[in-house]
């Protein structure tokens, strides 16, 4: 481990703060008003969270602007703030972020980004800038459809102010200990909104480009290829919100977001001496990058959508109608990665092939609900009602490149060669129909309960796989064989309940029952399948997750508190296998846990918190066996802390830290696993613990805040939980050090 100080940054800080506290007046402490914190999320309605029978964290804007540094993903973030969900890869995915155990619905203003295809990088596709609030529901549910049977992430953008015009302007620096050019990371932004009688708006605009990261050594991490990582990318993001009402009882808002992050890097990955990394099982690679890459078409996000939202509180007898419209199209594109393709036609059977995935998703849909307040022997009765409908598209291509180039250059040339069809062209409809209802029965008790019925309709096109093309193209005379496609219809009848007992007026006793559903990722599933694979509803059906809750919690001026136990299971699991295949295997899956969190504010100039996150899970082997589920789908144990002292004049200085524990678990249970065709064992590491503590500092000057950070403290030399289990899933390439010890400096103006 190394030790580089860090006096400068420190020093600076202090003097800056000391500075501003030279004119402090010791009157000027004021005093801090709690309020009732309100989610829509998770009702598909205004509602407080206090009345909600679940665990619901919302995060507002200054909890996230403190966050905010250049180069820090929304995943770094929530992977700080939120104590269910799986620490944060460091890469540009968020695959294996789960919460409880589960999938994670992301959505952005209530529109969805994980759908039926799922690249894993919908937290990586909206910079901290642009968001307004999130709300974050933890456990299995079923409200907005497929895709939430860990919980909800919803990301707010940016809402008109409160002024007329309200401008704001941000910058940031990021830099490792050991500064230069290629290292150097930096960001802006500019806001405005706008407010009048019945038009407002909101706009915004974000830049960045991220420098090379280094490891505690001052040495340049190498290249994540399976999933990649945000080294030497630009990013560019749009987001703009118009809202017209017409009346009081009306309001139109219509919403447009594009995003693009794209790599330009010329340093690769280090396979070792011959490519060692790929055909030696036992040589270790240095995971540090090498200059000299030659590829063209280097990894990139792309989002873009619109969508419209309509309200009118006065219909059909005084109901609250809401109708919401959208589209998203989603481009993704992976680092090449070299694999076997296996094949009797094949000379030997097999040949080297390095392949570049493009993914290209579709997504429109239409919501409407409707909502109705009743007096029902005096207490208060809400009902809300509707109907749902989605459409995604999905297709994967793959650019292959000269292998022999690729062996030549030791892993740094890649020259394009062919294009391939990577699985079949999918097309899946989602139609709900849903009913909630609320019933206060005391001032102390209420009751809720819904239904959600869930139609889908899976159309997959004939296709040619790969393997097939590949294998024509390589062996003369070779005929072929097509992959039949097929349409396949499921439909699922999920049900919730839940109770919330008020204690007093801070404290509420809670307890649900609930049931979420996600869709296996059927054009990624069958990537890999041979041309004789039958696709039938046993292969390609919804996993249905029963969840169970029961929890406390407390909220006043001084103390916000909660404890939850939780458990989940399912009678199917799907299985990301090392030889990069992905199965679903009709097995059992429990996972259990608890989480809790605490911020305690005894004066207003003091904030200390925790939170902890302990989640354990467990599939049934071919045998039956209860065996441990890997990292990636249940993180180990998670702890954070922090400890925060605002000045009189508004000043702040905060420390924050992540603890990780160890395990394991399924790395001893892995081996040991009864495996079957359709039940394979998962892929294990063991995940050695860690600890990283930040230290950051804000203050204001010239009439905004100037903030100084300085991440990895200590300089600690660790893993991340996602680079240790990458390892035993992707290979020693994937398992890269986490970032050294970086400092950061911006600064925020709104006028």
């Amino acid at each position: 481990m190394r030790h580089t100080a860090a006096t400068l940054p420190l020093a600076m800080l202090a003097m800056a703060i000391s500075g501003q506290l030279a004119a402090q007046n010791a009157s000027a402490t004021s005093g801090t008003r709690q309020l009732d914190a309100v989610s829509v999320t998770a009702v598909r309605g205004a509602r407080s969270v206090a009345e909600i029978a679940g665990t619901v964290y919302a995060i507002e804007r200054e909890q996230i602007a403190q966050q905010i540094t250049a180069g820090r993903s929304a995943a770094d973030i929530l992977g700080q703030l939120v104590p269910s969900l799986a620490p944060a890869s460091g890469t540009t995915s968020n695959y294996g972020m789960t919460m409880r155990g589960r999938s994670v619905q992301v959505m952005i203003d209530g529109v969805p980004l994980t759908g039926a295809r799922d690249g894993s990088r919908q937290l990586n596709s909206i910079s901290p800038t642009m968001i307004e609030r999130i709300e974050v529901i933890s456990g299995a549910t079923a409200l907005y459809g497929a895709g939430a049977s860990g919980g909800i992430i919803n990301i707010i953008t940016l809402q008109p102010g409160e002024q007329p015009v309200q401008l704001a302007s941000q910058f940031g620096l990021r830099s490792p200990s050991h500064l230069s050019s290629d290292t150097l990371a930096w960001n802006a932004a500019q806001t405005m909104t706008v407010r009048g009688d019945q038009f407002s708006g909101a706009f915004g605009f974000a830049y960045g480009r991220q420098g090379a990261s280094l490891d505690a050594h001052g040495r340049r991490i190498g290249p994540e290829i399976a999933q990649t990582d945000r080294q030497d990318t630009e990013t560019r993001e749009l987001n703009a919100r118009f809202d017209w009402t017409p009346t009081d009882s009306q309001q139109l808002s219509v919403g447009v977001r594009w995003f693009d992050d794209e790599q330009d890097s010329d340093h690769g990955p280090d396979y070792g001496p011959r490519l060692a990394a790929l055909f030696n099982p036992a040589f270790t690679p240095s995971h540090q990058a090498l200059p000299g890459l030659q590829l063209e078409a280097q990894p990139r996000t792309r989002h873009q959508g619109v969508n419209a939202q309509y309200r009118n509180r006065d219909v059909l007898g005084g109901q609250e109608l809401s109708v919401e419209a959208y589209y998203r199209n989603e481009q993704g594109r992976w680092f090449p990665s070299v694999s076997t393709l296996v094949h009797p036609a094949l000379r030997g059977g097999f040949a080297y092939v390095a392949m570049q995935s493009n993914t290209d998703i579709d997504v429109w849909g239409l919501r409407t609900a409707l909502h109705k307040g009743f007096d029902v022997a005096g207490s208060s009765l809400q009902l809300s009602y509707g109907v749902d409908h989605e459409r995604e598209q999905d297709s994967q291509r793959g650019q292959m490149y000269d292998i022999n180039r690729f062996i030549a250059s030791n892993g740094l040339d890649y020259q394009p060669t062919a294009q391939y069809a990577m699985g079949p062209d999918v097309r899946v409809d989602t139609t709900g129909l849903f009913l909630q209802a609320d019933h206060s029965l005391s001032e102390r008790f209420s009751v809720q309960a819904g239904v959600r019925h869930q139609i889908l309709r899976n159309r997959v096109e004939d296709s040619l796989p790969y393997t097939e093309a590949i294998t024509a193209d390589a062996v003369a005379g070779y005929q072929p064989h097509l992959l039949r496609g097929g349409r396949v219809r499921h439909s699922q009848t999920l049900f919730n309940a839940g109770v919330v007992y008020r204690l007093d007026a801070s404290q509420q006793l809670f307890a649900n029952v609930s049931q979420g559903f996600s869709l296996p990722d059927t054009q990624r599933m069958l990537r890999d399948v041979p041309a004789s694979f039958v696709i039938d509803s046993r292969n390609v059906g919804p996993i249905k997750v029963d969840s169970y809750e029961l929890g406390w919690r407390r909220s006043d001026a001084s103390l916000q508190s909660a404890v939850t136990a939780f458990y989940n299971r399912s009678d199917k699991t799907v299985q990301f296998n090392r030889d990069y295949s992905v199965s679903v295997a009709d097995t059992d899956e429990r996972v259990w846990g608890v989480e809790a969190n605490l911020r305690y504010t005894p004066t207003a100039q003091l904030e200390l918190g925790a939170s902890l996150a302990s989640t354990r899970g467990q599939y049934r082997d071919a045998a039956g066996r209860w065996r441990e589920l890997n990292a990636f789908r249940v993180s180990p144990l998670k702890a954070g802390v922090h400890g925060q002292w605002r000045f009189a004049n508004d000043s702040l200085l905060r420390l924050q830290g992540q603890v990780v524990g160890g395990t394991d678990r399924a790395w001893r249970d892995a081996p040991l696993a009864a495996i079957s065709p359709s039940i394979r064992a998962t892929p294990a590491a063991k995940i050695h613990g860690y600890a990283v503590f930040d230290l950051i500092g804000e203050l204001p000057l010239a009439g905004g805040r100037f903030s100084v950070g300085i991440y990895n403290l200590a300089d600690r030399d660790y893993r991340t939980v996602y680079g240790q289990q990458a390892e035993a899933t992707y290979g020693k390439m994937s398992s890269l050090p986490a970032a050294g010890r970086t400092f950061s400096i911006g600064y925020r103006v709104e006028y």
